[in-house]
């Protein structure tokens, strides 16, 4: 492929070679280190490729030879300089050209977003074009590591960015936190105490750090206090010395229940596809959409599907120039009832979509219990979902001053 760009920079010619003793010729030319390429015998003689340069070495070994050339073809970069030599402005416009594809690698054209989960793309861009480096911001003006720190510092999910910039494409890679979210801010010197998020029961129990208030088994309510920082020191005679404190550190996963509903009306409109479609192609120029001011889609109920593609030379070089293509699509609008077999058939599609919510939240299904049944003009879907998941919360350690508890016992004994 380079070789093949050398020569067509430098430029060469197809010729015929005709004469007394062509193959003495080409001996000539290997031992004068004179290339030819894509030598095939043809009426007469030879056909073969060979560079300008090599060509206007050949006079002496053509006269030695007894041989005659002729130039079939001429190809590459002098021959097409050479031929619109008279055509300045077109010379020009492939220069200015140019200078404009290098003017706009120096801006960002394309950004992708990788490892998201609970953090939807639109607002990784909305934090970017906030933070001034979103599409069409320039290059030398972003700091990678600086950026790195803004969204995670903006975002709590987010446990570790990477960005990173190829021609004209920046690439955000995201890591989240798979566990909940949690509902507080550590502050510095604050001991906190791990609490139930969710009402359920405990399942598995692994406490490192505190002191254990349940146990595996143990139902607990929302609020209720699953592990303490508060430690009770006591003295030789058994009786309490002193408090201890130290944030907690486990791993709580208990059985919870969800309850599930959902409401299917029995009347709905029916879209049914008439098979006429027309296409249209629009052109996005920086952000900005040149419409065709002649089309008309001339149905009166469609649905339009958008195609883009955005201009781009290689997997990191991107422009800001997007072909859109749009399909319209005519439908026809009847009324209808669901069956109770239709029915059912929408409720399992939208329950296994609400499963897969939770599973993506890293929520453990462990058995489900629905049902459907027909109230006035709708079918309804209720029952409960049993899961397992992480119920760690915290919140900061009560603390108790030692006197104040020493007086209270004091008072209560008289």
């Amino acid at each position: 492929m380079l070789l093949s760009l050398m020569k067509y920079l430098r430029g060469y010619v197809y010729v015929q070679l005709t004469g007394y003793a062509p193959e003495r010729f080409l001996n000539l030319c290997g031992n004068r280190d004179i290339l030819v390429w894509n030598l095939k015998p043809c009426e007469g003689g030879y056909c073969f490729c060979i560079s300008v340069w090599g060509f206007k070495q050949l006079k002496p070994i053509l006269r030695k030879t007894r041989t005659h050339i002729r130039i079939l073809s001429r190809h590459g970069v002098p021959f097409y300089l050479f031929r619109y030599r008279r055509r300045k402005v077109y010379a020009l416009g492939i220069l200015l050209f140019c200078g404009f594809l290098y003017y706009l690698s120096g801006f960002i054209w394309n950004i992708e977003v990788t490892g998201n989960s609970y953090l939807s793309e639109e607002m990784v861009l909305d934090f970017l074009k906030e933070q001034k480096c979103a599409f069409g911001a320039k290059k030398s003006e972003i700091n990678c590591a600086a950026l790195e720190e803004e969204l995670r510092s903006a975002y709590a999910d987010v446990i570790w960015t990477s960005i990173q910039i190829y021609g004209t494409k920046m690439t955000v890679s995201i890591q989240e936190n798979l566990l909940p979210e949690e509902s507080y801010q550590k502050e510095e010197d604050q001991v906190y105490d791990i609490v139930a998020a969710k009402d359920g029961t405990i399942e598995q129990m692994v406490t490192r750090a505190g002191t254990p208030l349940a146990g595996i088994g143990s139902e607990v309510a929302k609020g209720d206090v699953l592990v303490s920082g508060r430690m009770e020191l006591l003295n030789d005679s058994g009786e309490l010395q002193q408090y201890l404190y130290h944030s907690c550190d486990a791993d709580i996963i208990a059985k919870v229940t969800y309850d599930y509903r959902d409401e299917i009306p029995i009347d709905y409109i029916k879209k049914e596809k008439t098979g006429n479609v027309r296409t249209d192609y629009q052109l996005e120029v920086c952000g900005k959409v040149i419409k065709n001011p002649f089309f008309q889609p001339k149905f009166d109920d469609y649905a339009v599907v958008s195609d883009t593609a955005q201009l781009h030379f290689t997997h990191n070089f991107y422009l800001p120039v997007s072909l859109v293509k749009q399909t319209y699509e005519e439908y026809r609008q009847t009324k209808a009832q669901y069956t109770k077999e239709e029915a059912k058939t929408l409720a399992a599609k939208n329950l296994k979509n609400y499963l897969h919510e939770l599973q993506e939240k890293g929520i453990q299904i462990i058995g489900k219990n629905v049902m459907i049944e027909r109230k006035n003009h709708s079918y309804v879907v209720t029952g409960t979902i049993d899961a397992l998941e992480s119920i760690v919360s915290y919140q900061p350690t009560e603390r108790i001053d030692i006197t104040d508890k020493e007086v209270q016992d004091t008072d209560e004994s008289e």
